[in-house]
Parts: C-alpha cells; structure tokens; sequence
C-alpha cells in the first residue's frame, strides 16, 4: 500500500487532515471534515493497488471469455457503490463546472489541480495526453500532498486540458464516491483502452451514468443501438441517444439530481 517512505511520514503527520479543506454540496460548498479527508486520502494511496489487482481481473481469460468470470466482474462492480462513479458530461458542461467552482469559493479556495492518469500510472502503460487526472477543491489539496505529480492550475490552464481531452476523443467524467454531491472530487478523462473504470463498464454497465446532454464525436459514424458495445469508441459509452432513449444507460438513479451539479 505505500510504496514510498513519504507517503507513510505524510499518514502518521496529522495536522493536514485538521486543516480547512472545502468540498461541493450541491450548489454550495462546505468544509470538509477530517474523517471524511482521511477516508479520502488513505482511498487517494490506495487507488493505484485496486486498479492493478482489477486490470488483472479484466486481462483473465476466465472474465474475457467465461459467463461465470463476468457475472462475477459485473457482481463486483455492483458491490462497488462506494468507489468513484461518474457522471458523462460535455467539454463545455465540465468548463462550466469549474467556473462555477473559482467564482463560487474564489480564487484562493477553489485550489484546481492537474496531475497524470491514475490508471495510466498504476499500470505503467502511458497514451498521450497523459497529464490529465483534473482533481478539485479538497481533492486537489489530497492528490498534491501525495506527490504524485500534481500541480496546481488556475481555471484557464485546466479548461485548455478539458479541451485537448476532448480533441483526442476521450470523455469526461466528473467522479464521486458514496453516490453523493458531497463527494465530488475529480473531473477525468476517459477513453477505452487503458481506464479501468471505462473497461469495467464494458462488463458491467456501472461506474458511469448519462449526464443531461448528448455527447457523439461523430454523429455520422454512429451504428445505433444494435452496435453498442461493439463500435465502443465511436459511440461514447450510449451517451448518444437514439429516438431518445440511451441504448446503454439503463440506471434509472437521475444521479445528476442527486449531485445537484450546475451544468446548465
């Protein structure tokens, strides 16, 4: 679990979880409590651990090619509430998401940060843009006291990334855990080949819910419904609809009412 001499130096020096760390509720924000930033860092040094032990699962013959292999991945995963799930937003919806985070707390509070893909890392298989794990308010303050790599960018800086995520056709995610607003901790960007959470879907169908608005990169080349699955990287995930109905997302959870997030 901790890799590095620091990290566990970092655990055993407290003062950092007693410090002021600012998280979203709903459409305000609140302070986050020392239980809950623990609970978030000890998951933040641990994350790297359950994606090499899950990518395991995932490249076994018996998950790939046997039905009791899947509906033992797709048990997990529904087992799995409590890790970051993710709600499927537009580059110009996740824009509007971090405007609303630094004019909300203002400058000084609302601390965004950039740092490599977790999945990327823990794996050590690296796919440009690589810098792109967009940590916010107390998630930023976790991710850059583990010296990961992250650094902290004003609002600018991370939409310019928002935006060449998007040119390389990958999607974005903003995550929570415990399906609830209060969590909210971290925009990423997903694409198909190397995301653990984007592989479990796959499977599964979890880990990703329908956000308000249609995503498709190229409408043209989308195959429907009956190609869902199969086409994965053309059709985003069934974020493109077809006659108004989403052919993958079938959780009826409105999780972007639970969330509350201003994306309009």
């Amino acid at each position: 679990m901790f890799n590095d001499f620091s990290k566990l130096m970092a655990l055993m020096n407290t003062s950092h979880l007693f410090s002021e760390h600012v998280g979203m509720d709903g459409l305000e924000m609140r302070k986050v409590g020392p239980i809950q930033y623990a609970i978030h860092w000890l998951y933040g040094v641990s994350e790297p651990t359950i994606f090499r032990i899950v990518n395991i699962l995932l490249e076994s013959k018996w998950v790939k090619h046997t039905r009791s292999g899947k509906f033992f991945l797709r048990q997990l995963a529904r087992l799995s509430w409590y890790f970051p799930h993710g709600l499927i937003v537009t580059t110009e919806a996740a824009e509007r998401m971090i405007d609303f985070v630094v004019d909300t707390e203002g400058p000084k509070g609302a601390r965004l940060a950039v740092g490599p893909c977790v999945c990327q890392r823990a794996l050590g298989i690296w796919k440009e843009p690589c810098k792109k794990d967009i940590v916010i308010l107390y998630g930023a303050d976790i991710y850059t006291h583990l010296n990961l790599g992250y650094e902290l960018l004003d609002r600018d800086q991370v939409k310019a990334i928002l935006r060449r995520c998007n040119e390389a056709g990958q999607v974005h995610s903003i995550d929570f855990c415990l399906q609830s607003g209060k969590w909210t901790f971290v925009i990423c960007n997903c694409e198909t080949e190397i995301c653990i959470p984007a592989r479990i879907y796959k499977y599964s169908k979890r880990f990703f819910y329908q956000g308000p608005e249609d995503i498709v990169h190229d409408a043209e080349k989308c195959m429907g419904a009956k190609a869902c699955g199969r086409c994965f990287t053309r059709c985003l995930w069934g974020v493109n609809k077809e006659n108004g109905q989403s052919p993958l997302f079938y959780n009826s959870i409105p999780i972007q009412q639970q969330l509350n997030i201003r994306l309009f």
